[in-house]
């Protein structure tokens, strides 16, 4: 498949060289064609928090957001050129000057929508092109499995308003599940086996907390940490514990639909009941840290870096966490992934996360559409496959500055970081495959051979191999082997009362989960704070997500 990709690529540039590759009304329908001539399009360039100063004395140090390695790229490939109407710094600041461009009706051709609710506002005013024709001619292959990738939680449906696509969608790449992360030398130290189920992981909690698995002789160890605010935000959320709520059925924080085909708020379900008397039972046999409600996020990577605490739940990409790379650097903590706990069907119950995180979106009357596509065409696909002389400058800059792709839009099969592991695991047992790799994939191949070649002379390996080998490698593998139950929430954005009164009703949910966890109040209290929930607003939001979902 690579030698036929090089030799369509060695195609191209030959006939680009020659002829110009193709007429332009034949390059808008070319998920790859080369315009005959140079095509400009204004845009709003989103610069990442990174600065100029990643490039800062390498060769690229005098680039700029309209002449730098990936427009060059684009220019040489498509015979394209982006002039920003405004350049700003993704978050708050690009946010703005999106907004004034939308109220002043002066939107540049081709942009990056941040939100939903702005990608509505667009179609709502009739401010963007339709882009069906464009997605069924000009999207490459690989950009449309990747959606069809997700099934049901495809990102195109999204996107789709009275069956027309109006916008590209950036996938999200927040793919996989949860974890249990354990000192797996305590796990030896004191004779104990990989915990599945709740019961399990009680006992190992039990175990850490009693037996002195650091070996000084005072009863100074924690079993699990975790966060003040318990849960939310999945799986993004380390030292949160969702997965213990969901091992009951309960899915707090998301919209998940219930028996009737209704879209119901999880937190406010009866199942969030048992989950938070087993908690309770847990803080007040000390299994869990005492003083959680107060502890920031540094203060349990502090906790987890002075080798005073045995497990927490996160992600497979957890390792990159300085809590586990500085355990790693200055101690012999050994820390590993552990399916657990799981449900009733022995298997973690996950929960899908949103499958887009952001859009391109054309100018209604902008002649050219289809470069929107082609560019996003590009990133997910050509450039991960191009290694001509054409490509160096791109590939030189991906580790310093990957971000810097006019209208970044990365499209990735919902599963793409267990297809990558799969492939760099290949390679590892057949070097002939390092070849097949793409660039991406060589780089975590890379980091793995540097993190066992380390562990092999009896040294520490760098921080960053460590954390790409036992994320990529060994909890990667781990997800592959043990997959977990999905849950696709019903609904993922904001309604018009949740924008107004959300803040006050995640308090009052909080304020009581927190209380029943430490035992300040009873489980009974959970059925008053529905009560209140539902009188605060949660009935009429429930009643606008359900609208929402219908349209």
């Amino acid at each position: 498949m690579k030698k036929s990709f090089a030799m369509m690529l060695t195609a191209a540039l030959t006939t680009t060289s020659v002829c110009g590759f193709a007429f332009a009304d034949e390059a808008a329908n070319d998920p790859y064609g080369k315009y005959d001539e140079l095509v400009t399009y204004t845009t709003g360039y989103s610069l990442t928090n990174q600065g100029a100063d990643v490039l800062a004395g390498t060769p690229y140090e005098n680039d700029t957001p309209e002449n730098n390695a990936y427009t060059r790229y684009l220019k040489e490939l498509l015979n394209i050129q982006n002039e920003n109407d405004f350049e700003a710094t993704m978050g708050d600041d690009y946010n703005q000057k999106l907004a004034l461009a939308i109220a002043s009706q002066s939107l540049p051709d081709i942009i990056h929508v941040p939100d939903y609710s702005t990608l509505v506002e667009l179609v709502e005013n009739d401010m963007i092109e339709d882009l069906t024709d464009v997605y069924n001619n000009s999207a490459c292959d690989t950009v449309k499995e990747s959606y069809e990738s997700y099934g049901d939680n495809n990102p195109l449906n999204t996107v789709t308003f009275d069956g027309k696509i109006m916008a590209i969608p950036k996938t999200q790449l927040s793919d996989g599940q949860d974890f249990l992360w354990v000192r797996k030398d305590w796990l030896d130290k004191l004779g104990l086996e990989e915990p599945s189920t709740m019961d399990e992981v009680a006992d190992m909690l039990r175990a850490f907390i009693n037996d002195d698995p650091d070996g000084d002789g005072e009863a100074d160890t924690i079993g699990l940490a975790m966060r003040s605010d318990v849960y939310g935000g999945y799986p993004n959320n380390t030292f949160g514990i969702d997965n213990i709520f969901t091992a009951f059925g309960a899915y707090p924080s998301i919209w998940i639909t219930a028996e009737d085909g209704t879209a119901v708020y999880g937190s406010v379900q009866e199942e969030m009941k048992d989950a938070l008397t087993l908690l309770n039972s847990w803080y007040t046999e000390g299994l869990i840290d005492q003083q959680f409600t107060t502890r920031t996020n540094d203060d349990i990577v502090a906790l987890i870096s002075s080798g005073k605490c045995g497990a927490f739940i996160g992600p497979w990409w957890a390792p990159f966490n300085t809590a586990l790379t500085s355990s790693y650097a200055t101690d012999d903590a050994e820390w590993i992934n552990v399916s657990a706990p799981v449900g009733e069907d022995g298997k973690i119950q996950a929960i899908n996360t949103q499958s887009y995180a952001g859009f391109v979106a054309v100018r209604k009357g902008y002649e050219h559409p289809e470069i929107a596509m082609k560019i996003v065409n590009v990133n997910a696909e050509y450039s991960k496959q191009d290694t001509s002389d054409a490509s160096l400058e791109i590939r030189e800059n991906q580790p310093l500055a990957y971000f810097n792709w006019p209208l970044y839009c990365e499209v990735q099969p919902g599963n793409n970081a267990q297809l990558m592991t799969e492939h760099v695991l290949a390679a590892m047992d057949d070097e002939s495959k390092v070849d097949t790799l793409t660039s991406d994939e060589l780089s975590y191949y890379q980091s793995a051979q540097n993190y066992l070649a380390a562990e092999k002379e009896g040294k520490k390996a760098d921080s960053a191999d460590y954390s790409q080998y036992m994320s990529r490698i060994v909890s990667m593998s781990r997800m592959i082997e043990n997959p977990a139950d999905f849950v696709t929430p019903a609904f993922y954005e904001t309604t018009e009362s949740m924008a107004i009164r959300w803040a006050s009703l995640e308090k009052i949910e909080m304020q009581t989960v927190l209380k029943i966890i430490v035992g300040e109040e009873s489980i009974d209290a959970f059925d008053k704070f529905v009560s209140d929930w539902n009188k605060a607003g949660g009935e009429l939001i429930t009643e606008e997500v359900n609208e929402a979902i219908q349209k």
